[in-house]
């Protein structure tokens, strides 16, 4: 769990045809909700899909919906694969 109220991670669109982004996120909000606003922060036209889950591969972790980065073990150097 993060001790903090932001992490660094890097953040990976590539399943959306889009790149990997090295970003301080929020950890309190919700998935859903960051996923949105990722995408509007980072000017990705991504044809308004319905973006809910992230993978965290390193660690066998599959967030979505209202799951929230501050109750897993998401720490700085993470990578978030967005489903």
């Amino acid at each position: 769990m993060p001790s903090q109220t932001h992490v660094n991670v890097t953040v990976d669109f590539s399943r959306w045809g889009k790149g990997q982004y090295d970003v301080r996120i929020p950890a309190h909000q919700p998935i859903n909700q960051l996923l949105v606003n990722l995408a509007e922060t980072l000017n990705l036209d991504l044809a308004m899909a319905p973006l809910f889950a992230v993978k965290l591969s390193n660690k066998n972790l599959l967030l979505a919906d209202d799951d929230r980065l501050i109750d897993y073990p998401v720490t700085n150097g993470d990578l978030l694969l967005v489903l």
